[in-house]
């Protein structure tokens, strides 16, 4: 290929001279070709300088924002609220039996030294099966006795770690459940919500209350019974009753629950339909409520699903629904406006609704047996949302700032740490204003919630989020 870098050393080609093109003609299309290809070059090179120049800016601004944030402004009195996951709310003795399960369940359930050396590889199997060959799932898979008791041994024990640590955290005024009071837990399993609630709060084992379980296994629900049963006996407590339905969502019972329950359930009833999230969320609300009285102003639900960001939109989704039936959500919000994590908004990365532990309180038998199985988990994460009829039942956030709606901010982090420019810290939250960057040299964690007096200057936005940037120090 001829060089035209230099058009003075451009020579013709015998068929160009045969075509009657002059030497002049081609030097000078050359020279026009050069001058073209260097005005891309310094094209390029300048929208390269301006990119860098805007990255540097937009970098300088934020860097100039904290820093006249923190020398400008007199920083907030921070008050803590609450938080999800503070393991010294666990009672002790529900510690002790989290930490012995495996004990328990071999005292209902024992496993001969075959099964028990098989246990990691069934575990393992079982979780390829519920998360790589999801669509080739059967519904009715814990009919099944080896992927039962790999459930039960894991899931099950895992599932209580998390619940346990969170429903010793939820409002006390949500779990305020009466004498006689009936109770739905859907798609229950081995009984996972009604235990994990009997351990975690140890005013309402001597209430009488009536569980009616419903899951397509009959062999799960017989499993968590025993270990049930067997739980309280060690407690030295009466079991609340438990009412056995062997059915699926939608189907009716007899009698209308004041406590309808979920864990993990709608994330495979989602992966049964093709409709959109916002049809079924609306759907779901609807058949959630058929379950309760209209006319009962104490009625609550209690929705858990996995901290995925598909799980995190339906639950944001299943809130917008519950609140246009009148209902307010107590926990993890602080507020009943928009949820600004709800998954969809892309300018924000598309952020949802999830909040996480680290799992060193968790106990060792169980660590090692999820080593075993090649499962190590170093954190624990869900979504969920706690909701209860408007006018019935406010969160003590709510409470608080509702005397003063204007002069307070309540927001609750719901992220990891993120490194920002001074040496500080910053954490994404939840708040009624919308998305929250709280700035701070203090550590956070993931569930706390805080409140603050509202800022009186009119606050910044992240250029990366669009968040509001809080100053906390």
């Amino acid at each position: 290929m001829e060089n035209t870098d230099n058009p003075e050393k451009i020579e013709l080609k015998w068929w160009e001279k045969k075509q009657g093109i002059s030497l002049y003609q081609k030097k000078n299309q050359a020279k026009v070709e050069k001058q073209k290809k260097e005005k891309r070059e310094l094209k390029q090179q300048l929208d390269e300088l301006k990119k860098q120049e805007k990255d540097a800016q937009a970098k300088k601004k934020e860097k100039k924002e904290l820093s006249r944030a923190k020398t400008k402004h007199n920083p907030p009195l921070v008050r803590s609220i609450d938080s999800l996951y503070n393991i010294d709310s666990v009672p002790k003795d529900a510690q002790e039996v989290i930490a012995d399960f495996m004990e328990i369940v071999s005292s209902t359930h024992p496993l001969n030294s075959r099964q028990r050396a098989l246990l990691p590889k069934h575990i393992r199997m079982l979780s390829h099966y519920l998360t790589d060959e999801r669509t080739d799932r059967w519904l009715g898979y814990m009919n099944e006795t080896t992927s039962l008791s790999a459930y039960v041994h894991y899931y099950l024990w895992w599932n209580l770690v998390r619940l346990t640590r969170l429903f010793s955290n939820l409002p006390k005024n949500f779990l305020n459940l009466g004498e006689g009071e009936i109770c739905l837990d859907i798609g229950s399993g081995p009984l996972t919500v009604p235990i994990a609630l009997f351990l975690a709060r140890p005013e309402l084992r001597n209430v009488r209350l009536t569980w009616y379980c419903m899951d397509i296994s009959s062999q799960a629900l017989q499993f968590g019974m025993d270990i049930f049963l067997s739980i309280a006996a060690r407690l030295k407590c009466e079991a609340w009753e438990i009412v056995r339905v062997k059915g699926e969502f939608g189907d009716r019972i007899k009698q209308s629950a004041a406590f309808v329950t979920c864990a993990n359930m709608f994330n495979e009833a989602n992966e049964n339909t093709d409709m959109p999230p916002e049809y079924t969320a609306k759907k779901f609300a609807e058949k959630l409520l058929a379950y309760t009285d209209k006319a009962n102003p104490s009625t609550k639900f209690l929705i858990i699903e996995p901290g995925v960001p598909k799980s995190g939109r339906f639950i944001s989704l299943l809130r917008d629904a519950f609140i246009r039936k009148d209902f307010v959500p107590l926990s993890p919000c602080t507020h009943c406006a928009e949820c600004p994590m709800n998954g969809e908004d892309k300018s924000n990365g598309g952020k949802w609704c999830n909040y996480v532990f680290t799992t060193e309180d968790a106990p060792k038998t169980l660590l090692k047996l999820s080593d075993q199985s090649n499962l190590t988990k170093e954190r624990a994460v869900l979504s969920f949302v706690a909701l209860a009829r408007a006018g019935e039942e406010k969160s003590d956030a709510e409470k608080k700032d509702s005397l003063h709606k204007e002069e307070f901010l309540s927001f609750r982090i719901a992220s990891d740490p993120i490194r920002l420019p001074g040496n500080r810290t910053g954490y994404y939250a939840c708040s009624a204003i919308g998305l929250l960057l709280a700035v701070t040299e203090k550590p956070l964690h993931s569930g706390e919630s805080y409140s603050v007096r509202m800022p009186k200057y009119q606050m910044r936005t992240d250029w990366k989020s669009g968040a509001f940037i809080l100053n906390l120090d």
